[in-house]
């Protein structure tokens, strides 16, 4: 990864990376301008070295005068730092917002400075179809919710300049903003767009520059914020004395006296910028137009990453910039500076090379070899974790194994080829993948993509699965059919998307799935050991001692193997070992000399670990587990329906660590008792498990709940559920067109062959003070179309997402907010609208409220970095990483 330090032009490591010296790349991956530092500059180092034996100015009085008689403002109005960087981080400390609006995407360091100080992000969501334009609602919604506003203007990485309303708007309204202006020298119309001048004046508006980039003299570390004054001396007293040297002062001061030199800049990238942008076009590239000078454009018409295409650059010696570690944009976005005319005609040579090359691998039908390791092969290692049976901890150790080699410095991706599980992630873009594999994308801090699980299989009935395909349903299979017809094809998806990620990262670790030692399942496996021969991937054994049997459970396995799959097997984990490991040794001695193959880890069984569950036998097994005591005075009883079909019952895991709340689940009438809540959640066949409700005595249970005023939250199906009716007039669902809901809602639902699968982001004013509104999260994962047969309130309205083009109304609530229902997967997971809500309870209930202490998604992250070091401890990582390296000896 050329970006490891977080930004282009980082030519050092394009030298270990390529092998070449730094001063042969033509970088394309950051900014600056390609005419280079006016002649002043020169001047100035060669005739006032002598000079920087004196301490520069504290008070930058010179550079400050020019800049605040260029902008027209008072002096004191103006602080000059070492770089917008600088500047950002200083502006950010000052202001300590608690929750900062950003345009995605947009420029890494905004949220790095909020971070530093524990704010929270509000992403304000760019939309592609529009060609990444913002617009005067969201800036209008985002700025009704957050303490600031955070905008690039213009928007670096889509060059994009703010919209002369958005622009109207700032200037005229109190805004708490911040406004990063470092690309807008490159416009013609930078003094009619600057919002400089009403920064000056204004208790709530700030306003960044960058002289480095213009100038092209990144070296030379100088930028400035204006402000008004009491900003400005807040800032000051926070800065590191002497932050902007002598030579950067004596320079900022030079070149902003070199008025043909910007006469030329604007005329050149003009012309430049238009002729670059067609070419890329005709490249079959998706290009965005831009307003700096940069170029933001998509791989995706041409199927291929970008990372693949900056590797394939870099050894033509031309850097390009990874856009997609931009937050809001997938592995297929690039970016690339403009430059002289003779530089462009290089860029788009070794373009048209590069892509060349990668669409024919991409269209080779052997694109994934035999072997690992042999030259210019460039394919990243593997390594694979098997298990001798189903639930023997693969998924979480892979995750761990994930966070360990993040830690490491490595660039590691999962990838399981099929998944079978209800419950599933939705990625960035919208697609759907098993929810293992999405987690330990988050445990490697990455964006998930379907190419981490390209087919994953959700049960609907006995034999019957929906087969999903890169994210998208494919169609319903049954065992056989699945197995003898659509098998062949999945070979070909399965490799081809295990060669994207291993051209992409450093380090793929393959789970497998159940047990590789299924006799009659072998001959057309693609999730084990065929799979790992493809791989070339050295493979891990996990048993299971909970189970009991563990010794002949990894001996029997390696006696099924053929010998090659047995060379293939290079150690061996135990896993979940409770008591004392002395007491093991003896049966671990004896099984490495049976096998003549290393134990490279014995892991503790970790409790209460606080990671996701991926399916209903892993849910069932935790249930087992967890100690439910009785209700303590003060704490909520809430019941969520134990659907025989559950999905996503991963929405209610933040209650399990409510401290006010007792979490149970339900499963028949006589469980049901008298809770203070109950949740209907999600579920792969909504028909059955209502006629499950029905037949089985819970739906009479909820329904003299809710009569009773019960607290009631139905979850996509859940919340079709509790509606009128459930129309299926082309069978999707069942071969019921037509039956009765629970009619605690006034909506029918009406099941549609396209499923809807997309992130969800919005706010809702349910439970929250007057004139507040939360934030939310969540995801969308649903067959079913929900109109309402009466005007309803509806508790949460998001954001457009990628196919729509309007804010959307989501869900239902009765008029007392006791119940609500929502198509919003993960809706329970934000934090403080879900203390809202039990706080409301409490208060129906005579109790006080309680303060929102847990933050969840918080929890989750040091729940990763807990198991990491759990299975660092326990592990031999020195011989884990001979096998990643291949090293065996």
């Amino acid at each position: 990864m050329l970006e490891r330090y977080g930004h282009g032009g980082d030519l050092w490591t394009a030298a270990e990376t390529f092998g070449m010296p730094k001063d042969q790349f033509l970088d394309f991956s950051s900014n600056m301008n390609p005419l280079g530092p006016p002649e002043t500059v020169g001047f100035i180092f060669s005739s006032r070295w002598k000079e920087v034996v004196n301490y520069p100015d504290p008070a930058v009085r010179e550079l400050t005068r020019k800049l605040a008689a260029k902008h027209k403002v008072d002096e004191d109005c103006i602080l000059v730092g070492n770089g917008a960087a600088e500047l950002i981080d200083l502006a950010v400390r000052v202001l300590r917002p608690g929750l900062t609006g950003l345009a995605r995407p947009s420029f890494g360091e905004y949220e790095e400075a909020v971070a530093k100080i524990g704010g929270r992000v509000y992403d304000i969501p760019l939309s592609e179809a529009s060609g990444y334009e913002l617009k005067l609602s969201d800036v209008k919604e985002a700025a009704s919710l957050c303490d600031l506003l955070f905008l690039g203007h213009p928007n670096n990485p889509t060059g994009r300049l703010l919209p002369g309303e958005i622009v109207s708007w700032l200037a005229a309204g109190g805004i708490p903003a911040i406004i990063d202006e470092a690309f807008l020298d490159f416009s013609p119309r930078e003094e009619e767009l600057t919002l400089t001048r009403t920064a000056a004046e204004s208790s709530s508006l700030m306003v960044i520059r960058s002289m480095t980039k213009f100038y092209s003299i990144p070296g030379i570390r100088l930028g400035y914020i204006v402000a008004n004054p009491e900003r400005i001396r807040l800032m000051k007293r926070l800065q590191v004395p002497w932050s902007v040297n002598a030579l950067a002062q004596w320079i900022g001061s030079s070149v902003l006296e070199e008025r043909e030199y910007a006469v030329r800049t604007l005329e050149w990238l003009k012309e430049e910028r238009e002729v670059l942008t067609g070419k890329l076009r005709k490249l079959g590239l998706r290009v965005i137009d831009s307003d700096a000078n940069f170029i933001l454009f998509s791989l995706r018409p041409l199927g291929l990453t970008v990372q693949a295409l900056q590797a394939e650059m870099g050894r033509r010696g031309i850097l390009v910039r990874d856009a997609s570690l931009f937050a809001g944009l997938d592995e297929t976005w690039c970016r690339v500076a403009v430059k002289l005319r003779e530089q462009n005609e290089k860029l788009l040579a070794g373009l048209t090379e590069a892509l060349s090359v990668l669409q024919g691998s991409a269209e080779t039908e052997d694109a994934v070899p035999a072997a690992v390791g042999t030259p210019d092969r460039g394919l990243a290692p593997t390594l694979m974790i098997q298990g001798t049976s189903s639930d023997a901890g693969k998924s979480l150790l892979t995750a761990a194994l994930c966070r360990i080699l993040l830690q490491d410095g490595r660039r590691v991706a999962p990838f399981k080829s099929q998944n079978m599980s209800l419950n599933s992630y939705v990625t960035p873009d919208g697609k759907e993948i098993g929810r293992a594999q999405g987690m330990q994308a988050d445990a490697c801090r990455i964006p998930a993509t379907t190419d981490m699980n390209p087919i994953l299989l959700k049960p609907k009935k006995d034999m019957i699965s929906q087969v999903v395909v890169h994210g998208k349903p494919f169609r319903d299979l049954d065992a056989r059919t699945y197995r003898e017809k659509y098998l062949p094809e999945a070979e070909r998806v399965v490799k081809e998307a295990l060669t994207r990620l291993r051209r992409d990262f450093d380090v793929v670790l393959i789970e497998g799935a159940g047990s590789p030692a299924e006799i009659n399942l072998k001959n057309r496996d693609i999730v084990n050991m065929r799979l790992a021969g493809w791989a070339d991937a050295p493979v891990l054994l996990v048993a299971d001692i909970d189970r009991g049997g563990v010794f002949a459970s990894i001996v029997g396995t390696l006696e099924i193997f053929t010998p090659e799959e047995r060379s293939r097997v290079k150690g061996f984990i135990i896993n979940k070992f409770r008591g004392d490991i002395s007491l093991l040794k003896p049966g671990l001695d004896w099984l490495e000399r049976r096998t003549g193959k290393p134990v490279l880890g014995v892991i503790p069984y970790l409790h209460q670990l606080e990671l996701e569950d991926e399916d209903s036998a892993s849910l069932d097994r935790r249930l087992a587990e967890r100690q439910i005591g009785e209700k303590q005075p003060g704490m909520l009883d809430i019941a969520v329906l134990r659907l025989p079909r559950i999905s996503n019952f991963t929405d209610v895991d933040p209650l399990e660590y409510e401290r006010d709340v007792r979490l149970r689940f339900v499963e028949t009438p006589e469980q049901f008792g008298e809770p203070d809540a109950v949740i209907v959640p999600g579920s792969k066949n909504t028909v059955d498990d209502l006629l499950y409700l029905r037949n089985g005595g819970l739906e009479r249970k909820l329904v003299d709940f809710a009569e009773n005023g019960g607290w009631i939250v139905g979850i996509c199906a859940g919340y079709q559920m509790l509606g009128c009716r459930l129309l299926d007039p082309e069978l999707v669902e069942s071969n019921q067109p037509e039956l009765r809901g629970l009619g605690l809602f006034p909506t029918e639902t009406v099941f549609a062959r396209e499923k809807r699968t997309v992130q969800a982001q919005g706010t809702t004013g349910l439970y929250a003070r007057q004139g507040q509104r939360f934030p939310i999260t969540g995801y969308e994962i649903h067959m079913g179309q929900t109109s309402f047969l009466e005007p309803v309130e509806h508790p949460f309205l998001l954001l457009p997402a990628a196919d729509d083009t309007e804010p959307a109304a989501d869900g239902v609530v009765n008029g007392d907010g006791r119940r609500f229902g929502t198509y919003v997967h993960g809706i329970l997971h934000n934090d403080d609208f879900r203390r809202a809500w039990l706080n409301r309870i409490r208060e129906s209930k005579g109790l006080e409220p309680v303060p929102a202490e847990l933050r969840f998604q918080e929890r989750r992250e040091a729940a990763f970095d807990r198991l990491a070091a759990h299975v660092r401890q326990h592990l031999d990582m020195d011989r884990l990483y001979e096998m990643i390296d291949r090293k065996e000896g």
